[in-house]
């Protein structure tokens, strides 16, 4: 277990860890010694002269002091240990999940991310002092009280160290029965974790669809999965329990005999064969003790193994001598050069070319599924490229700092997620140092600041998990706000402004030109972002089909014109009656 959990540090803060094992070897060796002295302080005890007991007892006092000491400073320093091994695990796994491409993150892998993230810290913390000491504990004293009888009687001690491998064996054995069933009720109890949050966000569905109970849904059968899990946990542990008490009792049997077969040889007295029996008894506490605890330990193994999946997950790699972008300066052009692309073995972008100047704003229109989440995701680096490549401000992306690039790019998808926290929270999260009155001014060429005036504690409202307490439209503004706030030189939004009505996004569209110079990536839909835009790409099946503005596609009479003129006749169309 200490080997498997060392593998969360760093080879080179591994060091920690020595004088906490040393003092749980040193704890181990106390116990150890403590019980054998009951041999020799009974033989003395039962003898012609019982003074020569207090010798004993004085060692077994001072045994039992050290022991305490030792296994206070045990817990004490397996307490700081955890706590510094939490921190690091956390701060490693935030670190490698902003590394990774966003295509390793399936949902799968997102929610096993999010419940590694909320469980890890914690199960370190406490598996530290309170799994991983009594395990270890338990694995060194039996074979530490073997050794000591070795003086005493060297037969005992003999069975004694060699019964040890063996019982431990036998716990491995019942811990492996176990293991595939409680993988099983591990995954069916994420399943209804995860269903239950559905269930929860989707209320109002369900409650129109008249189906607003477990019944006959994704939660009910998640729920009957995990039962059936547990079922067969209880069903397995049954072997592995005979398993472990035959082997405890085949250990207790061959002790006593041993035992009983050096009294009647002479080999010891009546005390000290009734002190090796009590000594016999303490030497299987430990075992009994490892596999109350297979439970728990089982739990902390498995989230190791989640959290060292997430830790050996190949990060988006980095140049050698990455280059630097000045976000302070004029704003970079983007191009993208024979880029493919696919996901999940689909082909999404196939050799596409596509140019935008510094300084424009270029909307990318289409089709749903041809592509142009796909362009903003590859211009951030959120992926590599197949094929091709991606230049921001004249540099492949691939070559430049991944810091410097993020700083350099705001973004606003379409599906918002506010933090939990403030409205002020949220904002300030594009810039956490920014002044009062930078953020009033975002805030005013977002139009965030209209929500601010008819919400109840102003700036200081909660917007609840997700942004639940505000309208989709609230929720894009603030996002958008955000993303001003930040203040960088290339702007990708994603149908950003597909929830805010006409004349807000009239606003907003107006702002990106005059708060500073940038360069703007649209994917849109709506007319008059796409009129906004100083030039039009239309994308299909993974290619630019045209490329120009507004008025030249319109005039080109081509896929863009059809797109165009469908959009706006779209407007004029009302709902007929039945002529009832």
């Amino acid at each position: 277990m200490i080997r498997r959990i060392s593998t969360l540090l760093p080879p080179d803060q591994r060091g920690v860890l020595r004088p906490y094992l040393a003092l749980v070897i040193l704890g181990a060796a106390v116990r150890s010694a403590a019980c054998v002295v009951l041999v020799p302080l009974l033989r003395e005890l039962f003898s012609s002269d019982p003074a020569g007991a207090w010798p004993w007892v004085g060692l077994l006092t001072v045994l039992t002091v050290i022991g305490w000491v030792v296994d206070m400073t045990a817990a004490r320093r397996g307490m700081a240990v955890g706590r510094d091994l939490m921190e690091s695990v956390l701060e490693r796994l935030v670190d490698r999940l902003g590394q990774v491409p966003l295509g390793w993150l399936s949902p799968d892998r997102s929610d096993e991310a999010r419940r590694t993230l909320s469980g890890i810290g914690q199960q370190v913390f406490s598996g530290m002092s309170n799994l991983v000491t009594p395990v270890l504990t338990a694995t060194l004293v039996p074979y530490l009280i073997g050794l000591f009888l070795l003086p005493i009687s060297w037969p005992v001690g003999l069975v004694a160290i060699a019964c040890a491998p063996l019982l431990q064996l036998a716990r491995s054995a019942s811990v492996r029965l176990l293991r595939s069933a409680d993988e099983q009720v591990a995954a069916a109890s994420a399943d209804v974790d995860q269903r239950v949050v559905e269930l929860a966000r989707t209320q109002a569905i369900l409650r129109g669809a008249g189906r607003a109970g477990s019944e006959g849904t994704a939660l009910g059968e998640a729920i009957s999965r995990e039962g059936r899990a547990g079922l067969r946990l209880l069903g397995w542990s049954i072997p592995g329990q005979v398993i472990f008490s035959i082997a405890s009792q085949l250990a207790l049997l061959l002790l006593a005999v041993t035992t009983v077969s050096r009294w009647s040889a002479g080999d010891l007295t009546v005390a000290e064969a009734i002190a090796l029996i009590v000594v016999v008894v303490r030497y299987l506490e430990p075992f009994q003790e490892a596999s109350d605890l297979a439970g728990p330990i089982q739990a902390l193994d498995r989230m190791v193994t989640q959290t060292t999946a997430i830790l050996d997950a190949p990060p988006l790699p980095v140049a050698a001598d990455p280059v630097s972008l000045d976000t302070s300066g004029e704003p970079p052009a983007v191009e993208l050069h024979q880029v493919r692309f696919a996901h999940a073995e689909h082909e999404v972008l196939r050799n596409l070319d596509l140019s935008v100047p510094a300084g424009s704003t270029t909307a990318i229109v289409g089709p749903s599924g041809a592509g142009k989440t796909t362009i903003l995701s590859l211009i951030a680096r959120f992926h590599d490229v197949d094929g091709g490549t991606v230049r921001v401000g004249g540099h492949d992306v691939r070559g430049i700092e991944p810091a410097s690039l993020l700083a350099s790019i705001g973004i606003v998808f379409q599906d918002v997620y506010l933090f939990e926290g403030t409205v002020r929270d949220n904002v300030a999260h594009g810039r956490p140092d920014a002044s009062d009155e930078e953020i009033d001014a975002v805030a005013e060429l977002a139009r965030v600041d209209e929500i601010v005036a008819r919400l109840p504690d102003g700036w200081e409202t909660r917007v609840g998990e997700g942004g639940a307490a505000l309208s989709g439209g609230e929720r894009q503004r603030i996002s958008i706000a955000r993303a001003l706030l930040k203040d960088a030189p290339l702007l990708l939004l994603d149908e950003a402004t597909s929830a805010i009505d006409s004349e807000n996004e009239r606003a907003f569209l107006n702002a990106l030109s005059t708060d500073r110079p940038r360069t703007v990536v649209i994917v849109a839909h709506r007319e008059q972002t796409i009129a906004h835009a100083d030039h039009v790409v239309f994308v299909d099946d993974g290619r630019v089909i045209e490329s120009g503005t507004p008025d030249e596609l319109v005039a080109l009479g081509g896929r863009f014109a059809d797109y165009w003129n469908d959009r706006r006749a779209s407007r004029s169309w009302t709902l007929a009656g039945d002529g009832a």
